[in-house]
């Protein structure tokens, strides 16, 4: 039977309880390392709460291809985001997504504030208070809502689909209250345009997205005039739009989230907001020091937009069609829109 001195024992646990603190040492300076990032997601009692799922899988993909610490905010309505910039381990970037979430955050910001902060999916006509200093991205919508635009022209234009009819015609429902309606507006247009050879879009604008009665109005309209299918700006208003193509038998191409399950045999398909792709590409050029102050532009070169799968709606997709779809996109970032 082997035997250890019992002095030799002694020394080592002496050893190890005085390597312990320096160990414990290193793992706090390590976490204190860490870089921290705060999410704040879209509203919970807001229109785009869907689109939390791609923001919350955008986060999983920054903790784990960057390394980095991220902690999920979902605001409640009205609620004081001040905490976010101070405290004892405060965070190096905070991440906004959306309208509401944005003006809360940004007002919340404090002057002279070290902590970088970036508004995705933001836009805003005037100056909003606490945006010095802050990088405010909108998303290149137009050029997702083109190639929505070219899908709906070309079916319109050769009645492939069982719910298109003889007339090459579409519509565009948006709200004025909206500011990036006009960038979906222009998109669409141009869209049809190209793809049925001509113009062939009735727009109609509402003055308010939670105006139900008067979306409904308009869809009814639009198809008594022979349009097929309807594309609609994000907003409570979609709703009315959806009753009025079901009871019609027409199509109807929404945005945000894949919403594909709110009307399966009449949402043709959704232009998506790719939440995930921009969270990490604000995270990546924060680490990079890439992310700049100020008013920007992100589309399809950082992945802000794709299109929804079309579903149940495939088989009436041509593969001519998905090739043009493929090539426009390719085309795309380089169209100007203005």
């Amino acid at each position: 039977m082997n035997t250890r001195p019992a002095h030799v024992t002694v020394a080592a646990l002496a050893c190890i309880l005085l390597l312990l603190p320096l160990f414990a040492c290193a793992c706090a300076r390590g976490k204190e390392a860490s870089y921290r990032v705060a999410l704040v997601a879209f509203d919970e009692a807001g229109q785009d709460v869907e689109r939390n799922s791609l923001v919350e899988y955008g986060k999983r993909r920054v903790e784990a291809e960057l390394g980095v610490d991220v902690d999920l905010v979902v605001p409640g309505p009205g609620e004081d985001l001040a905490g976010l910039f101070g405290g004892e381990d405060p965070y190096e970037l905070v991440i906004s997504l959306g309208q509401e979430s944005s003006l809360a955050v940004l007002a919340s910001r404090p002057d002279g504030t070290e902590t970088a902060t970036c508004a995705l999916d933001f836009e805003s006509p005037q100056a909003v208070t606490g945006e010095g200093g802050a990088s405010l991205v909108r998303y290149r919508v137009e050029e997702g809502s083109y190639l929505c635009g070219y899908l709906a022209g070309w079916l319109s234009g050769r009645s492939d689909h069982p719910l298109t009819n003889a007339m090459p015609l579409v519509a565009f429902i948006g709200a004025r209250s909206d500011p990036l309606m006009v960038y979906y507006d222009s998109g669409f247009s141009r869209g049809v345009t190209a793809g049925i050879g001509r113009e062939g879009t009735h727009a109609y604008y509402l003055d308010t997205e939670d105006d139900l009665q008067q979306a409904r109005s308009y869809a009814e309209e639009a198809l008594k005039k022979g349009a097929d299918i309807i594309f609609c700006t994000p907003g409570p208003f979609n709703a009315a739009v959806i009753e009025v193509v079901e009871e019609e038998g027409a199509l109807v191409i929404l945005v945000g989230a894949d919403r594909y399950s709110e009307s399966p045999e009449h949402v043709l398909t959704s232009l998506l907001l790719r939440d995930d792709n921009t969270v990490f590409a604000a995270v990546k050029a924060a680490l990079d020091g890439g992310l700049a102050p100020g008013r920007q532009v992100w589309g399809a070169d950082r992945g802000a937009w794709s299109m929804a799968p079309f579903h149940d709606h495939d088989p009436y997709i041509r593969r001519e069609l998905k090739e043009e779809l493929r090539e426009e996109q390719e085309k795309v970032s380089s169209m100007d829109f203005s």
